[in-house]
């Protein structure tokens, strides 16, 4: 399944990709991020992301480290190699600077440990969007 067309009332808008393996962490973020002026797309895997991929255009990106199936680091380096260059922001419940030097290499704008604050989250978000010159 891609990621389908912008509706008419988000057309114009970036797109930002939210990916989380838990259902509830899922739909928070995705109230949270009905806020800005953005369409958002979730999934609950990398693998789903990259089968919806398609042609279409990915603005920002917000995963979990931690993931079924390939990590939130793995997803980075797997856009990266198929030519999306895509700032992103990688939530995990702990991890070490060796993974985070790894996942700002990979593309990573921010790194957050969970529980992130709202606020900064968005903000953070912004900034994402900002650096690919749709913000």
């Amino acid at each position: 399944m891609a990621i389908p067309p912008p509706s008419p009332s988000a057309a114009g808008l970036p797109t930002l990709c939210v990916v989380e393996g838990d259902e509830k962490e899922r739909q928070a973020l995705l109230g949270l991020f009905g806020k800005l002026a953005v369409q958002v797309e979730s999934f609950s895997c990398g693998e789903s992301l990259l089968e919806a991929l398609g042609g279409h255009a990915i603005h920002a990106l917000v995963t979990e480290l931690e993931l079924p199936g390939m990590s939130g680091l793995e997803l980075l380096q797997e856009l990266g190699a198929r030519g999306h260059r895509v700032p992103a922001i990688l939530l995990t419940e702990g991890s070490d600077v060796a993974t985070a030097v790894g996942a700002m290499r990979a593309g990573a704008v921010d790194f957050m440990e969970k529980p992130v604050i709202d606020r900064v989250l968005l903000r953070r978000v912004e900034d994402a969007l900002a650096a690919a010159g749709v913000g």
